[in-house]
């Protein structure tokens, strides 16, 4: 059909060809447009959701031709340019651009989700931002019939239908027992987080705390808040080791510091010493390929990796039973898995 060659056609950003491609007003049962609402643009663990969405629907049995939309916030924007002379004249499916003018979404991840549910999409994915504006747009999504779930983080005030991700709480207690099995002996130790009054950032900061014993003594500027900026996050890391010589460990609830590979490799030459004799023991969430490169190239210790692909993978399942109308279990855990230096050793 014309609406799915076009939107075949929008390689750089689905979004954008979505709310120019004309509305058929036909619902098609074997022909499902899946939108997945980032928070941010530029993250690859984000891009691994996509990617799993995009997998699941290839590897499908039935018939069902499913798209993975995806956008958010900062997201590389396209559109065809408008021949000269004809400024006037409207995109149609079939139009051959000639050029492509880039621009960067300026949209908030609430307008974002407003924008996908007047298109008419068969299903929203959200990992909400926190801004309550997005449970707000959701909510809107949802009362117009569109099936929405949440990944990652949740908003369960909303009126979400499921939640696809990890056990906050589990995956703490994870980073948490993984620095133990590094320093059985215990010393000081300080968490990096985000705002620590997000939901799914204090469950997880709680579950650092539940495993670590009486051996374990947290720093009085713990957690270090950062603003979930890499550059920004590195920062703080570089203010405890350079404040707290005798800090034993720091704990990274968020991938954010090693996002940042070459400000982190030259974060980690200034500290070699304490890192290569683990004197400091560097613990981070997430096991994305360029972590998984740091830690093999002793630039880190312990990766607790959560399963994005898998959170892809689960998102266009359950929205494609939601849109049929079958239900659904309304909290669906991927899991995580842990990697240390030796573990990473020629893989």
């Amino acid at each position: 059909m014309a609406l799915h060659r076009f939107l075949n056609r929008c390689k750089i950003v689905p979004v954008t060809c979505l709310l120019l491609a004309p509305m058929t007003g036909a619902a098609f049962a074997d022909d499902l447009r899946i939108a997945i609402v980032a928070p941010v643009a530029g993250s690859t663990f984000f891009d691994a959701v996509q990617s799993g969405c995009d997998a699941r629907a290839r590897q499908r049995a039935d018939k069902i031709t499913i798209t993975c939309l995806y956008g958010g916030p900062g997201f590389a924007l396209a559109a065809p340019e408008q021949p000269s002379g004809d400024a006037g004249t409207a995109a149609t499916p079939d139009a051959q651009p000639t050029d492509l003018h880039v621009k960067t979404d300026s949209r908030s991840q609430a307008q974002i989700i407003l924008d996908f549910a007047a298109a008419r999409v068969d299903g929203i994915a959200v990992s909400p931002s926190g801004d309550p504006a997005v449970a707000s747009a959701i909510t809107t999504a949802v009362k117009a019939g569109i099936p929405v779930i949440t990944f990652d983080a949740d908003a369960p005030e909303s009126g979400r239908a499921a939640f696809v991700g990890t056990n906050a709480r589990d995956f703490g207690r994870a980073l948490g027992a993984s620095l133990k099995r590094w320093k059985p002996k215990g010393g000081k130790y300080a968490i990096v987080s985000t705002d620590p009054a997000q939901p799914a950032i204090a469950e997880r900061i709680f579950g650092v705390r539940d495993v670590l014993g009486p051996e374990w003594s947290e720093i009085t500027e713990s957690p270090a808040v950062t603003t979930g900026a890499y550059k920004d996050a590195i920062d703080r890391i570089d203010h405890l080791l350079s404040s707290y010589y005798d800090v034993d460990a720091i704990i990274s609830v968020g991938a954010w510091p090693m996002l940042d590979t070459d400000n982190w490799r030259e974060l980690m030459a200034r500290f070699k010493e304490r890192v290569d004799k683990a004197d400091v023991v560097l613990v981070v969430a997430d096991a994305l390929p360029e972590q998984k490169d740091l830690v093999r190239q002793g630039l880190g210790h312990v990766l607790v990796g959560q399963r994005p692909t898998d959170m892809g993978a689960r998102i266009a399942d359950l929205l494609v039973a939601l849109k049929s109308g079958k239900k659904s279990p309304e909290v669906v855990y991927t899991g995580f898995e842990t990697f240390t230096r030796l573990d990473l050793v020629g893989q």
